[in-house]
């Protein structure tokens, strides 16, 4: 089998063989790609061997560790294979599992199955229990001589238990490689444009590889859990569109497709400043065109006048509700349940001016920075937030209304 590693910390973590290695550092810096090789490296190598690669969920596992596995291995060492249990077996003996911790069949495959080698991505996703208790139980094959649990994460907050026992308890036989962004080619220009968009938190631990605590922001939000790439919404889901009004500060709209399962997608989104109400409700109707919507319903801001020029347009309007407190708990719940994702290509036009001026320029933008005040007598930081806002009226509206006053039509 040949590898080539890219750099020094990809050559290092092929290389290393500390019974306890945590591969960590800034987004996009080929973690997974050195986590597939170790698996297929190591497998190859002992024969007999049985080698764990591990998420918390087994469909984000599949898609993304678990496939460059499968992209890796070469054909010719296959002898039996099953991809709905995640299960390969080479001709020297050695079998690859691909194990979900969501899974209760896995978990107690882990709880009851030996293995020479384990590798978690996403680790800081796992809980110490699972790690402690079953994963490094794990990882005591008898039938090889070398064993080794590899985790593999960007930084979370100082207070993980990962922070604490690779840097804070300096334990034996636990080692920390820091691994940075690829520089280019090797990622597409528009990852870095990700990573350059960042604010707050979010730029330091994965533009920086920072660990850092989100202890003050209002939202669970993870940028690389919850901004996906565009999926087919059929035709049947619910839609709704939110507007939070502004001039000097951004004009936020935002249409949002909801599953029969109560998954939101905020799948569109204009983002501006300076342009004026009418202009906007050009724009709403060109792209609700678009989605085929001939009746068209937005919850909004209380603005009279604004409201007024959209209802002259032919967008009807209902006032947003704008509990605060309530509504924000209603979208820490759908953030929290992983119930709520942002389309990567969402924003429509990019507001230069604001760009220029490092301000955000679409909704997902403001969660690194939208927190709590930690003095003065208010209790948010009340600045960047158009888009939270946009969020909360769209969410916590349709939560108490429902569809009844939210009456979008389709053609």
């Amino acid at each position: 089998m040949k590898i080539c590693p890219i750099n020094n910390e990809q050559k290092e973590a092929l290389e290393d063989t500390t019974p306890n290695l945590l591969l960590f550092g800034q987004g996009g810096s080929g973690k997974t790609e050195v986590g597939a090789d170790k698996g297929i490296l190591i497998g190859s190598l002992y024969k007999n061997n049985q080698i764990f690669f591990i998420r918390r969920k087994k469909v984000d596992l599949r898609l993304t560790l678990w496939k460059r596995f499968v992209e890796k291995l070469d054909k010719n060492l296959i002898v039996s294979k099953d991809e709905n249990q995640m299960v390969y077996k080479i001709k020297n003996g050695t079998e690859f599992y691909g194990l979900g911790m969501d899974n209760i069949t896995d978990v107690n495959k882990l709880a009851s199955t030996e293995c020479g080698m384990a590798i978690i991505e996403e680790a800081t996703e796992i809980p110490f229990e699972y790690y402690d208790e079953k994963i490094q139980r794990a990882v005591r094959y008898p039938k090889v001589p070398f064993h080794q649990t590899i985790l593999m994460c960007n930084p979370a907050s100082p207070t993980h238990w990962i922070y604490k026992k690779w840097f804070e308890e300096k334990n034996a036989g636990y080692k920390s490689i820091f691994f940075k962004t690829l520089p280019p080619p090797f990622l597409p220009q528009s990852y870095y444009d990700w990573l350059n968009g960042l604010t707050g938190v979010f730029a330091q631990r994965y533009r920086e590889g920072k660990w850092i605590a989100m202890e003050g922001l209002v939202y669970p939000f993870d940028p690389r859990k919850h901004i996906i790439e565009p999926i087919v919404i059929p035709p049947d889901w619910k839609r709704v569109i939110a507007i939070d009004f502004g001039f000097d500060h951004p004009f936020v709209c935002g249409w949002f497709a909801i599953s029969p399962s109560d998954i939101w997608y905020l799948y569109r989104q204009i983002y501006m400043t300076n342009r004026i109400v009418e202009k906007h409700a050009e724009d709403i109707k060109k792209f609700c065109k678009i989605d085929g919507i001939t009746d068209i319903v937005a919850i909004c801001d209380h603005d009279a006048e604004d409201r007024a020029t959209l209802g002259n347009r032919g967008i009807n309007t209902v006032p947003a509700n704008k509990d605060r407190l309530s509504g924000q708990q209603s979208v820490y719940k759908l953030i929290s349940e992983d119930r709520f994702f942002i389309f990567s290509n969402s924003l429509v036009e990019t507001d230069f001016t604001r760009q220029m001026k490092k301000l955000p320029i679409k909704v997902e933008q403001e969660f690194g920075t939208y927190g709590w005040a930690t003095k003065g007598k208010e209790d948010m930081v009340k600045q960047k937030d158009d888009g939270m806002d946009m969020i909360r009226y769209a969410v916590h509206t349709y939560l108490t209304n429902g569809m009844n006053e939210l009456n979008i039509r389709f053609v």
